[in-house]
């Protein structure tokens, strides 16, 4: 049987118990939210998620002023698509109106 030195034992502690405070600190802090955070118009942001079926979701995603489409199956494969913007929509309208006339 090999030697059992209790100072590593301790040694080993004290290094665990200082990577623990290190780590509550940081979570307590946010420090990491802060430096990493990016500006709120470049954001992702789920709006709405639909599950299809029992093996399928849809979710609605706006970033940066755009919105897409993901389809997620149960097996992993997803499908991305845009979606037309709500100012696209009206400016569409507005020339169809304008067209008429």
């Amino acid at each position: 049987m090999p030697d059992f030195d209790i100072s590593k034992l301790i040694i080993v502690l004290i290094f665990l118990g200082l990577l623990v405070s290190v780590q509550f600190a940081l979570k307590r802090w946010n420090l990491f939210g802060k430096i990493s955070s990016a500006s709120p118009g470049r954001a992702i942001r789920v709006t709405e998620v639909k599950a299809i079926s029992k093996f399928a979701s849809a979710s609605i995603i706006e970033c940066s002023d755009s919105s897409f489409l993901v389809v997620t199956g149960k097996n992993g494969t997803s499908s991305i698509a845009q979606l037309p913007s709500k100012n696209s929509h009206l400016k569409s309208e507005n020339t169809t109106m304008d067209l008429g006339q």
